[in-house]
């Protein structure tokens, strides 16, 4: 039962950072880098936006994909270095 709570929390975690996240990013885009306009271009022609709301949906993805990348290398260092902290000592 308490795996299967950690892991439910775990999943709960990374889909609500994510969310959370991505809606920073689109908030506060002029906090980052801007996005290269070559890959711009390149994800426009290849989503096939073709008017200012499919371009809205587009953003959307971009910054629910780069935030979930984000939160799961964040989640997965965060682990790993729970591990080795945590790891018992050689007998």
């Amino acid at each position: 039962m308490k795996r299967a709570l950690i892991r439910l929390s775990l999943i709960i975690w990374v889909l609500a950072g994510t969310v959370v996240l991505a809606r920073f990013l689109i908030i506060h885009h002029d906090l980052f880098p801007p996005f290269p306009e070559a890959w711009a271009i390149w994800l426009i022609n290849l989503y096939g936006s073709r008017n200012g709301e499919e371009l809205a949906d587009l953003e959307i993805l971009v910054a629910l994909g780069l935030a979930f990348s984000a939160i799961l290398t964040v989640t997965t260092l965060g682990w790993l270095v729970w591990r080795q902290v945590h790891r018992p000592a050689p007998a």
